[in-house]
């Protein structure tokens, strides 16, 4: 008889948004992930990142300003229900 085998299926419920440096929180599935990307990106090396246990997970409920020429604040709930399509990507930065 074969055995079934069942393949972890991973939703917007799975998604965390990590604050992984001064400037950007990224939405990802893990931390790892999230640090894996942002480095790939952006090019920065961990030394420029924070320390893992220094990285916060940002509430679902925190709001930021929807753009820096509308003072209008979205929650980053609304940023993911929006834009999140099962890759990370920058949920919000300070632009420092």
């Amino acid at each position: 008889m074969e055995e079934l085998k069942v393949a972890e299926e991973k939703g917007l419920k799975d998604v965390h948004v990590f604050q992984i440096c001064e400037c950007d929180a990224v939405a990802a599935y893990s931390l790892e992930e999230a640090i894996n990307w942002y480095k790939e990106i952006t090019g920065l090396s961990e030394s420029e990142l924070y320390e893992h246990e220094d990285i916060e997970i940002i509430s679902l409920d925190y709001k930021v300003r929807n753009s820096e020429e509308d003072d209008e604040r979205i929650s980053v709930r609304e940023i993911l229900d929006t834009y999140w399509n099962g890759k990370p990507f920058i949920v919000c930065s300070t632009g420092n």
